[in-house]
């Protein structure tokens, strides 16, 4: 279902986007890129309607930018063969 490709998620940090900031809908998170990234991760987003930190925190704690998109996202075995390169954030 799902394969690697060239652009990384800002929020899970997945490479799933087949492009940046086209309002591409990741399929491991389901975050919804408008262009936020690391630079502006307390602005609310709005595509998504919270903060990017906001959606890595969910992210981290239940695997989906938002709990509401639990049941659309991509299983853990489904992304187990996409590339992660998890950013460090500091806010």
């Amino acid at each position: 279902m799902l394969r690697d490709e060239q652009n990384q998620c800002p929020c899970c940090d997945y490479y799933s986007l087949a492009r940046r900031s086209a309002h591409d809908v990741c399929p491991v998170c389901y975050w919804e890129d408008d262009g936020t990234d690391l630079d502006r991760m307390n602005e609310v987003s709005s595509a998504n309607h919270i903060t990017l930190f906001t959606g890595r925190q969910n992210f981290g704690a239940f695997g989906a930018s938002d709990q509401a998109a639990l049941s659309l996202v991509a299983t853990p075995d489904e992304r187990s063969g996409l590339r992660r390169e998890q950013r460090a954030t500091y806010h």
